[in-house]
């Protein structure tokens, strides 16, 4: 059975051109297809039984020579790696302290949530309904007093008097105030309706 793998001297400058790091550090690495190909390069395709030995001495060479990389590379780069290790704290520390402030925004804001933004949400509706049957009330209320303008005006207009026409003009300009000030009333048919018989000065359709 052939070995293509001959593992190199050990402690020799070619050990790190043996060791493939840019495959391991890809981002399309794949632990499968790497086994698959270490299998088929140790085996041939005549042999009966399959030797994993050689497969097996491959990784164990592989993963030697990375903690040698890592123990060499922590020796040359101590200073360096210490500083590292500060940045990465003190980031931390930064990230903690990001995290509490977030935490303490977060607590007021589900504060803030609970004791006005629902209570209001609930109330809007309420408030809405309310500020809607305060403007009928107080059309209506306008309407009751544009009414009896109305039938006073009627009577006035009845009686062939100067008494009583001075009292009517007063009336008049009385009712045509209270429409100025209330322009709603406008939208009412039976004002628009009494309108149309006061221009025709018709007292009979305002019974």
């Amino acid at each position: 059975m052939d070995n293509e793998h001959a593992d190199p001297p050990a402690g020799s400058d070619t050990d790190n051109e043996y060791i493939d790091y840019e495959l391991f550090t890809s981002p399309e690495f794949s632990p499968i297809e790497f086994c698959n190909s270490l299998i088929i390069g140790t085996n041939n395709e005549s042999d009966v039984e399959i030797d994993f030995e050689a497969s097996k001495q491959r990784v164990q060479f592989d993963l030697e020579e990375v903690e040698k990389l890592l123990h060499r590379e922590a020796v040359e780069h101590h200073s360096e790696l210490i500083q590292q290790a500060s940045k990465m704290t003190a980031v931390e520390e930064i990230v903690d302290t990001t995290r509490a402030s977030l935490s303490d925004v977060t607590a007021s804001y589900q504060r803030l949530e609970n004791e006005v933004l629902k209570p209001y949400n609930t109330a809007l509706p309420i408030y809405r309904s309310l500020t809607k049957f305060h403007a009928t009330s107080n059309l209506l209320r306008s309407l009751t007093w544009y009414l009896y303008l109305v039938r006073q005006l009627a009577i006035q207009s009845g009686t062939q008097d100067a008494r009583s026409s001075v009292r009517a003009a007063k009336t008049f300009a009385e009712l045509s105030r209270h429409v100025s000030n209330f322009p709603l009333l406008k939208n009412l048919k039976v004002v628009n309706d009494l309108e149309v018989a006061i221009r025709s000065k018709d007292p009979a359709m305002l019974q």
